[in-house]
This record gives C-alpha cells, structure tokens and sequence, in this order.
C-alpha cells in the first residue's frame, strides 16, 4: 500500500529572487531516523531549509568554473546549497554519517541533473569525500560526466578538496552489529537511505541531485539507485529525487518512468500516484519528492510520497505560502 502521499501547486510568478520551490528529503524505510531519532531528523532539516536562506556554500562548481559561472541555473545551485547541508548532518546517510560498507570503509555516491542542460552526472563509491554532490556538480560542466570512485578521487586531488574521515560513532557501531550478525547467516545489510533535492527557479529550470551511503555493510562495489537517471532524474518539466532499496527502484526505473508520464501529459499527482502504486504491488519500499514545471497553466507541482511507513521531507514554498516545514510521514506536522 501507499503510506504516505502529498501533492500541492503554487503560481511560478510568486517565485521571483530567492523565492524558489524546493523540496528535501532525508530517506524513507525503516533503517533511517525513526522513533526517537524523529526528533533528530526534523531538527536537521529544519536547520537545512534555515541554511537555504543565507548565502550559498562555500565552495561551488560556479567559483570552481568561474569561466563557465553562468550556465549553472540557480535551480542548479539552490540542488547543490540544500544537498551540501544536508551531507553535513551525520543522522542521514550521506556524506558525514554515511554506512560503511562491508570492508569497513565509506564510499558515497551522488547525481546530479537539470532541466535546461538535460545532461546527467554522477560520482560513484567516492573515499574520503564529504560532498560527492560537488563533484556531480562539477561534471555537468565536464565532457565526461559519469565517474567511478576511482576517477572521481582523482577529480577530487586536482580541484584541492579536502579529504577526511566520513565515519561517525553511530554507523561504525551499526557496521559492527552487522557484521557479528552476518557471521551465523547471510550478509545482513544497514537498510537503505539517501539524501536528495529538487528545486525551481523561475522563470522555468529545474533540479534534482540526490547523494548516498549505500546501505551499509554491502558487497565492496555495489551500485544502487541515486548515480542512475533511476533513483535521480530531471526532465524539461519534471525534477525527481527517490530514496529506498536500490535495486528496486532501478528495477522500476523510478525517476525516469515519473518524469517521462508527466512529460507525455500526466499530471504529477497522478504519475507519482501510478507509480507508487506499481512499486506496492511488486513489493517494493521506496519513496521520492518531485516538482513539475506547469508552463501552460503558470503553475509549479509538488509531490512527495512512499510505500515505506517513514519518509523525512520537507517543501518550502514562496511567500510564506508554505514555511519551513517539516514531515515525517505518517508522523505528525513538525512546526
């Protein structure tokens, strides 16, 4: 069954400057902040869609490419601030916090892709990394635009990016659980979890990045969803970030299948509802924000739903139409 299901619209021309659509999510399942860790999970998104507000990181694919500053659309920037934020918070699996996999070590993934350029990008099983998002960034930019873990530390040397220890006290504890579970039975798994983006800035571009963990204890050079146009895809109308078992969400071909409905004329509350529903009836746990560019009517579309019984997201919305908001679902409405 669909667990969880929210969809609204607001008019393109309230979103003008800095007011912009964007949506974050935090993970979907039953591996990722719950129960008492709810309160975490709100906290930092709370303190992410605050971020959002001030100025923009530190360091950005713009500054890096100054010559080529002014192809990145602020849809694209507005992806990369809220992805940077949120891979600084150790309760979500990516960046710093993300699971170790089953040699003991982090390796990260991130995607990243925008409605004008229509090009994907991707770093896959990055060490060492806390912003793979960057570096997917950054490629957009590259004439070869999908890296392995390999080449994107590579990427990483020559750009100067600091590299660092992503291993924080609670996953490590939680690797080494799984480990001594493995032990008398199958390799047991962490779960799943991302972080993930989309955005829109008038008068009309779209983003979606979404950077991962894993699912922590995995086979050394497991690929999942989010650095495949599966788990994180963005049309001419239509950005879409997923979370949940990888494999299953590429089997669907979650992102792409939503984007390409909406294209072809569904609307978004529909093509997601479709989509979910088809992910239920083959048993599959999975969840995904997305935002559609409704030119003809002047409006912009966004959706959140998932099959699992826990999703952290959150939608800011232009104009105070909606705030800073934060949802657990199918959890009360953190104010």
């Amino acid at each position: 069954m669909v667990s969880f299901f929210a969809s609204g619209s607001v008019a393109v021309e309230t979103t003008v400057g800095l007011d912009q659509v964007t949506m974050v999510h935090g993970g979907a399942g039953p591996e990722d902040p719950k129960d008492g860790d709810c309160g975490t999970a709100a906290a930092a998104l709370a303190r992410v869609l605050t971020g959002l507000a001030g100025p923009g990181p530190r360091t950005s694919p713009a500054e890096t490419c100054a010559p080529r500053a002014a192809a990145y659309s602020a849809a694209e920037q507005r992806a990369l601030q809220a992805a940077m934020l949120l891979e600084n918070e150790p309760c979500f699996n990516a960046g710093y916090g993300a699971a170790l996999q089953a040699d003991g070590q982090v390796r990260v993934s991130a995607a990243l892709m925008e409605s004008t350029r229509r090009k994907f990008s991707a770093v896959i099983n990055v060490r060492d990394i806390r912003h793979p998002s960057f570096l997917a960034a950054y490629l957009q930019q590259e004439r070869f635009s999908v890296l392995d873990g390999g080449g994107a530390e590579s990427l990483a040397w020559r750009l100067g990016l600091q590299r660092e220890s992503l291993v924080v006290p609670h996953r490590f504890d939680r690797w080494l659980a799984l480990r001594q579970a493995s032990k008398s039975g199958a390799p047991q798994a962490d779960g799943k979890g991302t972080i993930g983006c989309v955005s829109f800035a008038a008068p009309g571009a779209l983003a979606a990045l979404t950077s991962t963990g894993g699912v922590g204890n995995e086979t050394v050079g497991r690929v999942g969803d989010t650095p495949t146009p599966a788990g994180n895809f963005c049309s001419q109308t239509t950005a879409v970030s997923c979370t949940g078992y990888g494999e299953q969400i590429v089997s669907q071909g979650f992102a792409v299948q939503l984007a390409t409905r909406c294209d072809d004329g569904l609307g978004l509350h529909d093509a997601m509802q479709r989509g979910l529903e088809e992910a239920t009836a083959r048993g599959f746990g999975l969840a995904a924000i997305a935002l559609q560019w409704d030119a003809q009517a002047g409006q912009v579309h966004w959706c959140a739903g998932s099959t699992e019984s826990f999703f952290v997201w959150a939608v800011h919305l232009p104009n105070g139409s909606r705030d800073f908001t934060d949802y657990l679902a199918p959890a009360p409405v953190f104010d």
